[in-house]
């Protein structure tokens, strides 16, 4: 069977195994956000005030555009559920509390929350597989004119020399209509292809939610990049200036942002990179990707994850050496080194079982609140790189590891993990979710 088509079959059977019908299983025990007499709410009634209390950065309209329940309408048990989700979709609280207090024939709904410091100057790091460690100063905000905004800028040096910028606007109009832009300037060096790389990338991108949990949009991405090297750009100068458009739509039905019990999120990409566009490279991409979180019971979960990327066109003529996968190390397949496969196309599959051993809630350090988790996870990785429907061979790693849950970072991951035949146990570090370091370009 052609191995496009299996790809395509295993990753229906992967979606349709867990059904969002199914599992609906308790969140009990995830305290960084909480409603308060759930079950015995005075559905129903209608909301004739809401308060919040504990604010000293953020906007109250922040909060309030975010929720279902409205003043002069029915407080019921669904929109006090998404209530729960979109605030913590923000990403800015290390704790809230919604209660609801019966008053004659209304509703009043009481809401506290512990914003997380919103601003914070410190040092930088940056991880990945091919160059390391890189470190500098930088600031970052997660909540910019108390509006959700972030904003975030550094300067690394160590495995590679950035210089990196980011702004997004979770929603500036319309129905959660956001923008992000970013910026990066990269001096690294190449181990994969063997070159010096110097690069700008500046990515640009417009979404929107469709319905509660469906996303659409697109983004326009600009990428410089010149080599040391001749014979690695596809332009005889040594420099591939290549323009990409794409296009995306998602679902994202999580039941938590900081710590995700249940619910999918799921991604179609399609890009066009070069081509009519101009500049380097003729080359389309499309990219699927499928995450699931499955309650199995209280503070169990058991996440799957799979990303399949396809690339039309060959290396070297069409598609640029440097944009190809190249699958071993902690953000693809654990328990292999860097390069244990290559290829214009990529799989990889994650199966991973995780335990809270403390879950996320909220602490004051000197004034300033944070919130912190702590999980055991065990795991499992399958995975292939290929240039054609002959495929290379399939890397598949397994082990356990332990994730700490902070704010500005999301997850540090510290894994050890068989694979490699004769490697071993091998340890791996990692900064963010596997899940979204795995479909970066640099990773």
């Amino acid at each position: 069977m052609n191995i496009f088509l299996q790809l395509v079959l295993v990753q229906l059977a992967l979606w349709g195994s867990f059904h969002p019908l199914l599992g609906m299983g308790s969140t009990a025990g995830q305290d960084t956000v909480s409603l308060t007499d759930a079950d015995e709410g005075p559905y129903g009634k209608t909301v004739k005030e809401i308060r919040i209390s504990n604010l000293r950065w953020t906007q109250p309209e922040t909060i309030i555009r975010e929720l279902a329940s409205q003043v002069g309408e029915p407080y019921l048990k669904e929109t006090a559920e998404k209530d729960v989700k979109r605030l913590d979709r923000l990403g800015i609280f290390s704790e809230v509390k919604i209660e609801p207090i019966e008053e004659g024939d209304g509703v009043v709904l009481e809401i506290e929350v512990k914003e997380t410091f919103p601003y914070l100057p410190t040092i930088s790091l940056e991880v990945s597989d091919v160059n390391g460690l890189s470190i500098g100063p930088g600031f970052k905000s997660i909540n910019l004119r108390g509006r959700a905004i972030s904003f975030s800028a550094a300067a690394r040096f160590g495995g590679a020399t950035t210089l990196g910028a980011s702004l997004e606007n979770p929603w500036f109009a319309g129905n959660h209509l956001s923008y992000g832009l970013e910026f990066d300037q990269r001096d690294r060096f190449n181990e994969f292809h063997d070159f010096t790389e110097v690069s700008t990338e500046i990515n640009l991108r417009l979404g929107s939610y469709l319905g509660e949990d469906g996303r659409i949009g697109g983004y326009f991405n600009f990428l410089s990049l010149g080599s040391d090297t001749p014979g690695i750009t596809l332009s005889a100068d040594n420099r591939d200036n290549t323009p990409s458009l794409a296009f995306f739509i998602g679902y994202d039905s999580r039941d938590l942002w900081t710590n995700p019990h249940q619910g999918w999120w799921n991604e179609v990409e399609v890009s066009e990179n070069g081509g009519f566009l101009g500049g380097a490279g003729d080359f389309w991409r499309v990219t699927v990707d499928v995450r699931r979180f499955q309650p199995l019971a209280n503070r169990h979960t058991l996440a799957l994850f799979s990303l399949t990327t396809l690339q039309t066109g060959t290396l070297g003529v069409e598609i640029p050496i440097y944009q190809d996968f190249h699958l071993g190390g902690a953000n693809t397949i654990r328990g292999w080194g860097l390069d244990s496969a290559r290829g214009k196309n990529q799989f990889i599959n994650t199966l991973e079982y995780r335990y809270d051993l403390m879950v996320p809630r909220a602490y004051s350090i000197f004034g300033v609140t944070i919130y912190l988790g702590l999980q055991a996870a065990l795991f499992g990785d399958l995975g292939i790189a290929w240039d054609d429907s002959r495929g290379n061979r399939w890397l598949d790693g397994y082990g356990f590891g332990i994730r700490l849950l902070i704010p500005f970072v999301d997850m540090v991951r510290i894994d050890f993990a068989f694979g490699e035949p004769g490697a071993g146990l091998t340890n791996q570090f990692g900064l963010g979710a596997k899940a979204v370091q795995q479909r970066k370009r640099i990773r």
